[in-house]
């Protein structure tokens, strides 16, 4: 009977633990006649967003929601968690942020929103991005991990420092590019046969490959070098540039410590106060910017006559462009 019993508490902690899990949180635009924009910023974590028929942007994450301002059971009010998100909308704009003022553990985040949303996303230090069934215009920039979008037609632009892009798009705009870029990583890229584009393609150490038939796609192929004499210079030039941008990620870093030990050190000599602040924790860094990139192979030219400004850039890995099935 004991064994029954166990049993019933733990599937009953277990159904308390998923609906925490399926918590959602949902908000309108301001003004849904037109297309909103809808902006994310997490340090680290899966990020996952879905156009659907919907007039509301929806978010199911296994991350708490801010309870900020809300009086708890023992009445202190909360002004600021650690591992909260914040859910806001103002001017037709929706902003979500999770874990950039402080080390907090990863989250996925789940997010529905109405096809014509414009994205603006940001997975600061590490975490897969995916997105699809979105018409309107998508910012993407991640440090580590993956970039999958799916069933695009509005322009895009992607940056990524260690990971893999695959974009597919339905339809392409002459006036809203598209550009691809990644540090080490593959990008692939699914166009409409029939998809027009002025192309430029980089790559420093990778093939460039496509199945576009050659009266479609018609390219040259020059040298990238231009700011440097030679290659090897153009390569020691990004080294400085993220050294220095590292340089600065640690003064920040060692910034925050300082502040944090004399805090610490303030609350252990001021005895008389009868109730001392709680020593600040660290800032989490904030994330390196992707250098500029030069040097290697570059293809231009244009695809069905010309259209749309395609680029698309990788140091290290293949750059395909195929067509859609």
């Amino acid at each position: 009977m004991k064994h029954y019993r166990l049993l019933s508490v733990l599937t009953a902690c277990l159904a308390i633990a998923g609906a925490a899990r399926a918590a959602e949180s949902s908000v309108k635009f301001s003004n849904p006649a037109k297309p909103g924009t809808l902006s994310v910023r997490i340090a680290h974590g899966e990020l996952r967003v879905q156009g659907a028929d919907v007039d509301q942007v929806t978010v199911k994450t296994d991350a708490r929601a801010s309870s900020k301002g809300t009086p708890r059971s023992d009445g202190l009010r909360v002004i600021s968690s650690s591992t909260s998100f914040a859910l806001e909308e103002s001017d037709n704009h929706i902003v979500l942020e999770y874990g950039l003022e402080n080390w907090s553990e990863a989250a996925e985040f789940e997010i529905t929103v109405p096809h014509n949303t414009h994205l603006n996303l940001e997975v600061s230090f590490g975490g897969e991005i995916t997105v699809t069934d979105i018409g309107g215009d998508v910012t993407i920039k991640g440090l580590n991990g993956e970039v999958d979008l799916k069933n695009l037609s509005g322009g895009a632009i992607v940056e990524s420092m260690n990971g893999e892009i695959e974009a597919s798009f339905t339809a392409v705009h002459p006036n809203r590019p598209l550009s691809f870029t990644s540090m080490n990583g593959e990008i692939e890229l699914h166009l409409p046969a029939d998809a027009a584009a002025n192309v430029r393609f980089r790559s420093q150490n990778g093939s460039i490959m496509t199945d576009f038939d050659e009266d479609v796609l018609i390219t040259t192929t020059t040298s990238g070098r231009t700011f440097a004499p030679d290659t090897g210079e153009e390569f020691a030039e990004m080294a400085r540039e993220v050294a220095r941008e590292a340089a600065e990620v640690a003064r920040e870093i060692a910034e925050e410590v300082r502040v944090a030990v004399k805090e610490a050190r303030k609350v252990s000599v001021d005895v008389d106060v009868q109730a001392p602040r709680a020593p600040r924790a660290p800032r989490a860094p904030r994330p390196p910017s992707i250098p500029a990139m030069a040097g290697g192979k570059v293809i231009s030219g244009t695809l069905n006559g010309g259209g749309v400004d395609l680029q698309v850039a990788t140091m290290n890995g293949d750059i395909i462009v195929r067509k859609n099935d």
